[in-house]
C-alpha cells in the first residue's frame, strides 16, 4: 500500500482516522490511570506520595512537550516526528506493564508522556496540510478528539481493571500503536529534509528542574513531615527557585523562549493565568483522584468508579458546547461566574461529612450522590473553560497561538501542583476521610478566590487594547 494507491478524495479521511485514533489513544492513557491507582498502589505496596507520580509526571511532561515539539514538527517533519512519538508512546506502554516497582513506573510513564505529549501538535499539523479547503473545521472537529479520551478512558480502564490486573490498561496500547505505524509509514507523504532552527530545550529543563524540586520537596514532606524542621531539606525549595530564575533569565534572551514574557506584563494577563492556575490546581486535581475517592472512601469497583469520571465528561462536553454557541451574548464573566459558583457547590458537596446528610424522605445511594456532584463540577467546568479561553485570547487575538499555549502550560501548572498538593494532604492524614474533606474545602476556598478575579477579565470582544511602550495595559468594556 502507498500514498499514490489511494485517491485523494479517501486519502485525507483515511489519514484524519489515523491521527484521531493516536490522539485518541494518548488522551485514554492521560485518564485511565486514575482509575487503577489504587491498583497500581496495592501492586506495588508504595505510598500514596509516590504512587501520585504516575498522574502528576505524566501531566508535567504532557504540559513541557506541546509546546515544544509543535515547533519542532514543523521544522523536522511531521511525520518523522509522528511515527517516532508513537513508537516511543508504544514501547514505554510495553514497559510500563513490565515495570517491577514504582519509580520504574513513574520513569516508564516519563517517556510515555513525551510520546504522547508529542502527538497532539504533529497530528493537528498533519491534519490541517490534509485538508486545505477545510482546515479550520477539519481542526475544529479534530480537538474534540481529546475530550473523547476523558470519557472512554475510565470507563475502559473500570472494564480492564474488572477482568485483568493493572498492566492491562498500558499493554493495550501495543497492538493499537503497531498498527497506526504501519499504516502511517506508508500513508503519509515523505517529508522534505530537516530544516534546523532553534528549539529551547534549555529552558524546557529548567522549567522542568523547578517543578520537580518542588514536587520531590512535597513527596519527601508527604513521608515524613520531620523534614520540615531538617533546614538541609529546604535546599530542594531553594533550587526549585533557582531554577525558575535561570528559566525567566533565559527566556528574556532566547529568539525563540517556551514563555512570552511580553505577555505577562499587564494586570489582565496576569489575573488570567491565575484563573487558570487555580482552575488547573481544582479541576485538574480533583479529577485525577476522584475514582481513587469513590474506592477508598465508599468502596466502590474499579467500574462503577471509574464511569463517575466519564460522567464528569460529558457534563464537560455537553455544557461547553452551549456556552461556546451562547458566549457572545453573554459576555465571558457571566458564564464564568456561573461556572465558579457551580465547581464550588459541586467541591464541597464531594466533603464525606456533608455526603452523609439526608434529605427525609428521600433515599439516594453513594453512587448516584456522586454521579449528581460530579456531573455538576462538569457542568461548571463546561462553562469556565470555553469562557476563560476566549477571555484570554481577546487580549491580543493577534497572538492566538503563544496565548492559547500560554494558557495551557498555566493550566497544566496548576494540575501538576493540585494533584502534588492533593497527594501531600492524603499522605498526612490516615484517616483518608479527613484527608479528602480538608482537600475538598481548600479546593472550595481556592475557586472563591478565583471569583474575586473575575472583575478584571475581558467581558467581550470590545476589548480596547492601549499600547505602552513597557506594558500591554487592557481595559474592557461590557458589550
Amino acid at each position: 500500500m502507498t500514498s499514490t494507491t489511494i485517491s485523494n478524495g479517501y486519502r485525507k479521511y483515511l489519514i484524519f482516522g489515523v491521527a484521531s485514533l493516536a490522539l485518541l489513544m494518548a488522551s485514554i492513557d492521560a485518564t485511565i490511570v486514575a482509575t487503577a491507582l489504587p491498583a497500581i498502589q496495592k501492586g506495588f505496596g508504595s505510598e500514596i506520595n509516590w504512587t501520585g507520580w504516575v498522574i502528576t509526571v505524566y501531566q508535567l511532561t504532557m504540559m513541557i512537550m506541546m509546546p515544544l515539539m509543535g515547533r519542532i514538527s514543523d521544522e523536522w517533519g511531521r511525520k518523522r516526528i509522528f511515527i517516532a512519538c508513537i513508537a516511543l508512546f508504544t514501547v514505554s506502554s510495553y514497559l510500563c506493564a513490565q515495570a517491577t516497582n514504582i519509580f520504574a513506573l513513574i520513569f516508564f510513564r516519563f517517556l510515555q508522556a513525551i510520546g504522547g505529549g508529542s502527538i497532539m501538535p504533529s497530528a493537528i499539523g498533519i491534519v490541517g496540510d490534509s485538508f486545505h479547503e477545510h482546515r479550520a473545521r477539519a481542526i475544529g472537529l479534530f480537538t474534540t478528539i481529546f475530550p473523547l479520551g476523558g470519557i472512554i478512558g475510565p470507563a475502559l480502564g473500570g472494564i480492564m481493571l474488572s477482568f485483568y490486573s493493572w498492566k492491562a490498561i498500558f499493554l493495550v496500547n501495543v497492538p493499537v500503536g503497531l498498527v497506526l505505524i504501519f499504516i502511517a509509514f506508508f500513508l503519509l507523504d515523505t517529508d522534505q529534509a530537516v530544516t534546523r532552527t532553534e528549539i529551547d530545550f534549555a529552558g524546557a529543563g529548567l522549567f522542568a528542574g523547578a517543578i520537580l524540586s518542588m514536587m520531590y520537596f512535597m513527596t519527601r514532606l508527604g513521608e515524613s513531615p520531620e523534614i520540615a524542621a531538617e533546614p538541609v531539606n529546604y535546599l530542594l525549595p531553594l533550587l526549585s527557585l533557582l531554577f525558575l530564575f535561570l528559566f525567566i533569565r533565559r527566556e528574556k534572551r532566547t529568539k525563540t523562549p517556551i514563555l512570552d514574557l511580553t505577555l505577562l506584563r499587564s494586570r489582565p494577563f496576569a489575573v488570567m493565568n491565575a484563573i487558570n492556575i487555580i482552575h488547573g490546581a481544582c479541576i485538574l486535581g480533583m479529577s485525577s483522584f476522584i475514582p481513587y475517592y469513590a474506592q477508598t472512601i465508599y468502596g466502590m469497583s474499579d467500574l462503577t468508579s471509574g464511569a463517575l469520571l466519564s460522567i464528569r465528561a460529558v457534563g464537560v462536553m455537553i455544557t461547553a458546547t452551549v456556552t461556546s454557541m451562547l458566549i457572545e451574548r453573554s459576555g465571558y464573566r457571566l458564564p464564568m461566574g456561573i461556572g465558579f459558583v457551580v465547581l464550588i457547590v459541586s467541591t464541597l458537596g464531594m466533603v464525606p461529612l456533608l455526603g452523609a446528610i439526608q434529605i427525609p424522605g428521600i433515599e439516594i445511594s453513594d453512587y448516584w450522590r456522586l454521579a449528581i456532584v460530579v456531573f455538576l463540577a462538569g457542568v461548571g467546568v463546561g462553562m469556565v473553560s470555553p469562557s476563560s479561553n476566549n477571555a484570554a485570547i481577546e487580549l491580543m487575538p493577534e497572538k492566538i497561538s503563544a496565548i492559547s499555549g500560554l494558557r495551557g502550560m498555566f493550566r497544566g501548572l496548576g494540575g501538576v501542583f493540585g494533584t502534588s498538593l492533593t497527594v501531600l494532604a492524603l499522605s498526612r492524614f490516615p484517616d483518608k476521610e479527613v484527608g479528602f474533606t480538608v482537600v475538598f474545602i481548600g479546593m472550595s476556598v481556592l475557586l472563591g478566590l478565583a471569583m474575586i478575579l473575575l472583575k478584571d477579565v475581558p467581558d467581550g470582544p470590545n476589548v480596547r487594547k492601549a499600547e505602552d511602550k513597557k506594558a500591554v495595559p487592557i481595559t474592557t468594556t461590557r458589550p
